[in-house]
């Protein structure tokens, strides 16, 4: 059995689009504009990192990860 989900989708999508906002402005790099609303959410920049990786995968924007693939071809 899974464990329950800690944050649910809104959460999700707005810690996302805090941080697409923040590159916008030009203020952070990648992994400091992760950190800033990691911080700002009291949120580990890692799950921020895995649902924005997870969104642009589903838009198209990124190629699947190797971890993907090799589920997909079994």
């Amino acid at each position: 059995m899974a464990a329950p989900r800690k944050y649910d989708m809104e959460f999700r999508e707005r810690a996302v689009r805090m941080y697409r906002d923040r590159l916008t402005e030009g203020r952070d790099s990648k992994v400091g504009a992760r950190r800033h609303v990691g911080a700002l959410l009291d949120l580990n920049p890692a799950t921020l990192r895995n649902w924005v990786e997870e969104e642009e995968r589903a838009e198209g924007l990124q190629a699947p990860s190797a971890a993907v693939r090799a589920v997909d071809s079994e």
